[in-house]
């Protein structure tokens, strides 16, 4: 069987593997890793020179007539250390007399190759400090690279940060949920909490988008109807259903902003807060008979369960006023059909959104400012994403479900 022909690129790849074989000294992967980043050096070196030779339209030592007046005018004194994913390298840029050339390859004032700004953004995606990755490339790469550099190749996603808090957005949302955690973010001197407001949506084809995340030193009344009339400002005309815990001030701003959207408090939240006035002994039964309050398959069920419930635990007086305090939000989640009975009786889709984000702000002490912080936040926000190409499950159903209470409301969205 006769031998495949190598292909020029593969018989130029041997010969380079023949040389670093050949090479004295050569016996580790350090030293392979040496030698193969002294040959990247040259190589930069070389493609920098053809870049300048292009740019000045004629090579070096050429005695024809030249096209135009500026003429080379040497190499920097003294060797240009730029720091790669395989080392550091000395390069020597070429220089023209008017100062014009402005080399690609090797930018000027860069120090860093490309390589590492994906490698440093994919870090402080993933919640690490600047000092963490700093310390992670010098124990990887043995180079040191300052804290002012990192932070200077993370500057890109703020540009983007701005495009996506400021992109259009679909013009109808069925389903939005909200929430605020906090953060500790630097002020001067102090470190302070701040509340991160979050707006998940699901819109017309069933698939689930971030709308926005919003930083402000406290929860308010004011800055719930800030985010809604910035959601309609980009495009959102209508929200058929807010699931929220009880957020200050949200009912309000939701209905200035969108008077026909119904608001659902979170059935989950309700029933923590019920188990957290219980005594221990008696939580697993009392937690028992709620839920089949709002599990029941209907309303005419739902409202039997409530008045067993009323009647065994009518002594407990604490007890009933918060649950006669919530009885109202449990009962309206059966004025729905089921596919959009699960959709709105919990924020579950929000607080594992949540959870997902205080996995890079917690314990990482506080952020240096808001920018920093919001940065961090929609890196992990566009990491999440890439598992949320599927649509709601049983989404067909819902659509069928809306289509019935909403009719033209609905249906405008969907017909094109």
């Amino acid at each position: 069987m006769s031998k495949k022909e190598l292909t020029e690129e593969e018989k130029i790849d041997n010969q380079i593997l023949e040389l670093i074989m050949k090479k004295k000294g050569v016996k580790t992967a350090q030293d392979v890793s040496k030698t193969l980043n002294s040959m990247y050096g040259k190589v930069i070196q070389r493609l920098l020179d053809a870049e300048f030779d292009e740019f000045m339209k004629y090579e070096k030592g050429s005695h024809e007539e030249k096209k135009t007046t500026n003429r080379r005018n040497g190499s920097t004194s003294k060797g240009k250390k730029v720091k790669t994913d395989n080392g550091e390298i000395i390069i020597t840029p070429p220089r023209d007399r008017e100062g014009k050339f402005e080399p690609q390859i090797v930018k000027k004032r860069q120090k860093v190759l490309e390589g590492f700004d994906n490698l440093v953004i994919s870090m402080y995606a993933r919640g690490n400090s600047l000092k963490d990755i700093k310390e992670t490339i010098r124990e990887i790469y043995s180079i040191d690279l300052s804290e002012e550099t990192l932070s200077n190749m993370t500057q890109s996603v703020s540009k983007e940060v701005e495009k996506w808090q400021n992109r259009k957005l679909e013009k109808c949302y069925p389903f939005v949920y909200v929430d605020c955690i906090y953060c500790s973010v630097k002020d001067d001197l102090r470190s302070i909490k701040k509340a991160i407001y979050v707006v998940l949506g699901i819109d017309t084809k069933g698939l689930k988008d971030v709308l926005g995340i919003w930083i402000e030193t406290t929860e308010t009344a004011s800055k719930w109807c800030e985010i809604f009339e910035d959601l309609k400002s980009r495009g959102v005309e209508d929200i058929f259903f807010v699931s929220m815990d009880g957020l200050i001030g949200l009912p309000e701003a939701v209905e200035r902003v969108y008077p026909q959207t119904i608001l659902q408090r979170c059935i989950v939240h309700i029933t923590r807060n019920i188990y957290g006035i219980l005594p221990k002994k008696e939580v697993k039964e009392i937690i028992s008979d709620f839920k089949k309050i709002y599990t029941a398959s209907n309303l005419g069920h739902a409202q039997l369960e409530y008045e067993s419930f009323q009647k065994k635990y009518k002594d407990n007086k604490k007890l009933m006023k918060k649950v006669n305090d919530n009885i109202n939000w449990v009962m309206q989640i059966f004025e729905y059909p089921p596919a959009i009975r699960k959709l709105i009786y919990t924020t579950n889709s929000i607080e594992s959104l949540n959870a997902g984000l205080r996995k890079v702000t917690k314990g990482k002490g506080s952020f240096i400012n808001e920018t920093a912080l919001i940065k961090v936040l929609y890196l992990r926000i566009q990491n999440l994403k890439t598992k949320w190409s599927k649509q709601i499950k049983n989404w067909k159903d819902v659509q069928n479900e809306l289509a019935g209470i909403f009719e033209e409301r609905f249906l405008q969205y969907i017909e094109n």
